[in-house]
């Protein structure tokens, strides 16, 4: 693999300046600048074209939302809802996933060591423990790299609300293209006032004249990144897909179907961009961390969440694209059995829960199962938890599902890395 090019923020913006609003609408390419491999053409064995995560920041309540100990110390004051699917029982706000149980599949025994927000995010999002001297690409950059079209008009990996979570190795190409406010206006898409596409040629045009000096000093490389980096910036603003990222032509039963809200918009426009072709999208629901008043707010973040994914899994499924997109839901650790003095939970990665359903999964089942208060120990402080998954398993199971090139040696600096963890064991009751 070429070796990383930094170019310093006084030499970009020397090279690029003439070239207006295309310099902010690519900075998320912005950062260290690799020129990477040509992407071979590689048959991949999977049917699944693109994934949806979703993601619940801040560590859902496995008790209040697909694990509920009704009646039991440890329960919340829900009830458990029932579905066709055995063992699929949500919390009674899950009205309408209760009723997609069958295009489900519910993990219950999601299981790691680390219990502090931003190393279990790292895990959950990478399939590995943090490493001060390696950044692992998240699933959507992974997704992107793997499944991606680098000459594609729209990102390959489309992040709706949340912080960047860089590629690390795989590239900045592959870093996330966040957007902040699902369905509002996307700041510096559109050109720079009093500059129209003619006026945008001349300067890139200046560009490619200054960027021969630019050249005398960091080399043919640097400018070929440079030059594809804002190449793909000035496509993605010229390109009519980008009303895929707006809601003004989506019908209005359609919407009315997603609900109102922020991530009822991010799940909206999370189909409409696989249904054009992005391979990776995540969107982000936060306010998890349910130290105190756990009821109140589980209840009030649900109502945010099943009405809109269960639109997802139907508007997928209506337009002939459940099969071919994987939808995935979970956060970074689950929380505490026993309840704090003001109704809340703390930080629990013993067990928590992720659903699946879409391309690849096996759907309409259960796998694993905690004890009837979820302490999961037994006398000795023996686990009981049955059929455990790691979330290096787990991305072990999506990288077989998705045919990843998992024993290919990538580079970062001087050593090797793997998409996946080699010790990891992929688990076959998703996906056979």
């Amino acid at each position: 693999m070429s070796t990383p090019i930094s170019v310093t923020r006084r030499d970009f913006l020397r090279a690029s300046a003439a070239a207006g609003g295309v310099i902010a609408t690519s900075s998320f390419f912005a950062n260290n600048i690799i020129r990477g491999e040509d992407k071979a053409t590689r048959v991949r064995n999977s049917k699944i074209k693109s994934v949806i995560l979703l993601f619940m920041e801040g560590g859902p309540s496995q008790m209040e939302t697909f694990d509920l100990k009704p009646g039991k110390e440890t329960g919340a004051p829900y009830k458990a809802l029932d579905t066709e699917v055995p063992g699929f029982k949500p919390a009674e706000h899950f009205e309408n996933i209760a009723k997609c149980a069958k295009d489900l599949l519910l993990i219950k025994s999601m299981s790691s060591r680390e219990g502090n927000h931003s190393r279990a995010s790292y895990l959950l999002r990478t399939g590995y423990i943090p490493n001060p001297t390696l950044k692992h690409p998240s699933l959507g950059s992974i997704v992107a790299q793997q499944m991606g079209d680098p000459n594609f008009e729209l990102p390959n990996f489309v992040k709706l609300r949340g912080s960047p979570f860089p590629a690390g190795y795989l590239g900045v190409e592959n870093n996330p293209f966040v957007i902040s406010r699902p369905g509002a206006k996307i700041e510096n898409l559109d050109y720079a006032k009093g500059v129209d596409k003619d006026r945008m040629d001349r300067r890139m045009k200046l560009v490619k004249e200054m960027e021969k000096d630019f050249a005398k000093e960091h080399g043919d490389e640097a400018v070929e990144a440079h030059k594809a980096m804002y190449e793909k910036a000035r496509a993605l603003m010229d390109s009519p897909l980008r009303k895929k990222f707006y809601l003004e032509d989506e019908p209005d039963e359609i919407r009315k179907e997603y609900g109102t809200g922020t991530f009822a918009d991010s799940l909206l426009i999370a189909r409409r961009l696989v249904e054009t072709g992005v391979p990776a999208v995540e969107c982000v629901l936060g306010g998890w961390d349910t130290h105190d008043d756990g009821f109140n707010r589980c209840k009030d973040l649900i109502g945010q969440l099943d009405k809109p994914w269960a639109a997802l899994i139907n508007d997928l499924k209506r337009r002939g694209l459940y099969e071919s997109t994987l939808v995935i839901w979970m956060g970074e650790f689950g929380r505490t059995p026993k309840l704090t003095g003001t109704d809340g939970r703390g930080h629990w990665p013993g067990n928590f829960c992720a659903v699946m359903g879409g391309g690849g999964v096996k759907s309409g089942q259960v796998i694993g199962e905690t004890d009837e208060l979820g302490y999961n120990k037994d006398s000795k402080g023996q686990s009981t938890l049955v059929d455990p998954v790691s979330p290096a398993d787990l991305y072990k199971t999506l990288g077989t599902m998705m045919d990843w090139e998992m024993t290919k040696e990538f580079e970062a600096g001087n050593r090797p890395v793997w998409l996946t963890d080699k010790n990891a064991n992929a688990v076959e009751k998703i996906y056979k």
